[in-house]
């Protein structure tokens, strides 16, 4: 079978997308077509209703949550899809409810985009069959309500009943229908009286309501018949009238069995449906969560609207180093594996500790780790920030022996550097994307960090410009380095006692972060 499928977007990129993926569908056949707005898109409907219309929801001329209301009221079995960027629920929840029967979100997931479209075939597939059987029932139901008497050959079972409920006449179609003859329906039912008879526990209520209205009522009863089979019922009961008197009323059953079995699929393939899209928007979370754990959410962002993102410069950002001394040499005895557990034990404390400081984790090569604070929200405090994490750091590698006795840790001595100045921080290539900086800045920063002496904080004169004023500082003087000569450096002991929480001026007290958040 050929689907006909019409995309309506003023995207030519999206459109462009959404007919490749459909084209190179090795298990459905599409026939597609495509406009690029909403009124060419409801002309193109009208002349040749497609199966499938995949909308764009802000198009020039109409939109495509109008298309939608008009596409609903005049073509019941046609799917309609929403394509868009927005992704505000009450947005989704108002496409919906404007008659959309799913929506898809912009820039397209192919494996999603095609797992919705196939879902949205088997919904106009089903839709139609259930309309063709709907129409056929009403068809029907009009042409024997017209009829004073029905013929008796009709296959729909006919019941005439007294004014009282008492049993006169069946047609043949009720013993079709039932199985039994009325005789026998009658021994097994106990009764000829159809408040005994009927299998509607609301048959009571039912014929109040008829002789209320004096006019046709409707309802539809699940039943079992002779042979064991389960049927559904509708039956439609109407007064005939004498004068203004109720003289007898006509029972018309249909057995509607086989569309409530189009139904039942129906609401299971529907049920299917939100499952799927279920695992759809789980996976999808996880890969965010993924991406949100690799990369900044500005770039993420921007990777999933644009597939690339713009790198940014920093006037002012703090760059820490560590690594460890003799780190190839202390190895020599460890294994692999116990190299690895080491590394990964050491820098998920460094990540725990960072991350209380507003620090974005860049990289670990080798031995090495590196942070950056001011990026990728700029602030004025990063300076203050990395040293505090740096003394942090410093004070957890000078203790953990202690703390975890129990673990055969290395006895691994930490280097730390940090430098403030200017950089750029993006993602470059085409695969693997990393966050990472480059300039002279994180240079110099991995130069203090090889300057630095064991269990120190080294900072640079720049650095120590803008905290100063709240740490304890040395000046060890001025050190030559690669490409740069005379850089004067400090070594940072501790937080000044006023701002200090504990005796070692290791945590900031509430006065020093009350400064912090106002810098």
């Amino acid at each position: 079978m050929i689907y006909k499928v019409l995309i309506a977007d003023d995207d030519t990129l999206s459109r462009t997308i959404m007919k490749s993926v459909l084209s190179n569908d090795d298990t459905t056949v599409y026939s597609v077509d495509e406009c690029s707005n909403g009124l060419e898109a409801w002309a193109k409907i009208q002349s040749e209703p497609p199966d499938l219309v995949l909308l764009d929801w802000q198009m020039p001329g109409m939109s495509g949550l109008e298309v939608t209301k008009l596409i609903k009221k005049r073509f019941k079995t046609t799917s309609v899809i929403i394509v868009t960027g927005k992704i505000d629920s009450s947005d989704l929840s108002l496409a919906l409810n404007s008659g959309a029967n799913d929506y898809i979100k912009k820039p397209i997931d192919k494996v999603e985009f095609l797992a919705r479209t196939k879902s949205a075939v088997m919904l106009h597939d089903s839709l139609e069959e259930l309309e063709i059987k709907n129409r056929k029932i009403l068809n029907q139901n009009e042409d024997l309500n017209k009829l004073s008497l029905i013929v008796r050959q009709t296959a729909n079972s006919v019941i005439l009943f007294s004014p009282h409920g008492e049993i006169e006449w069946v047609n043949e179609g009720f013993q079709h229908m039932y199985g039994y003859t009325l005789d026998e329906f009658i021994n097994k039912r106990r009764g000829t009286n159809i408040l005994k008879l009927s299998y509607n526990e609301d048959i009571n209520k039912k014929l109040k309501e008829l002789f209320s209205k004096q006019q046709s009522v409707n309802y539809i009863t699940q039943c079992r018949v002779k042979y064991g089979a389960t049927k559904w019922i509708q039956t439609t009961l109407t007064p005939i009238f004498d004068g203004r008197r109720i003289e007898k009323f006509i029972a018309i059953e249909t057995d509607i069995s086989q569309q409530k079995r189009v139904e039942l699929e129906l609401e299971r393939s529907r049920t299917e449906i939100l499952k799927k899209n279920e695992i759809i928007e789980k996976e999808r979370s996880k890969t965010d969560n993924l991406l949100l754990n690799i990369l900044p959410v500005y770039v993420v962002s921007q990777l999933k609207d644009d597939g690339f993102s713009s790198p940014r410069n920093y006037k002012m950002a703090t760059i820490m180093f560590t690594d460890f001394k003799g780190f190839t040499k202390s190895c020599e005895n460890l294994t692999s594996d116990q190299i690895v557990a080491a590394l990964h034990f050491f820098f998920s404390k460094f990540d725990d500790i960072i991350s209380c400081h507003y620090i974005e984790k860049i990289k670990t090569i080798g031995d090495s780790y590196m942070c950056v604070g001011g990026i990728p929200l700029r602030n004025k405090s990063n300076p203050i920030d990395v040293i505090l994490a740096g003394l942090e750091i410093n004070n957890f590698m000078s203790t953990y022996k202690q703390r975890y006795p129990d673990m055969n840790l290395p006895d691994w001595q930490l280097r730390i550097g940090i430098h403030t100045g200017a950089l750029v921080a993006g993602v470059v290539g085409k695969i693997k994307f990393a966050y990472d900086t480059w300039g002279d800045a994180v240079n110099v920063a991995k130069r203090m960090e090889s300057a630095d002496e064991v269990g120190c904080v080294n900072i640079s004169a720049e650095t120590y410009k803008y905290v100063k004023d709240y740490f304890v500082c040395r000046y060890r003087g001025s050190v030559d380095i690669k490409n740069h000569k005379n850089i004067d450096m400090y070594f940072v002991d501790r937080l000044l006692p006023k701002y200090s929480l504990d005796e070692e001026g290791i945590f900031p007290n509430d006065t020093f972060i009350n400064i912090l958040n106002s810098i």
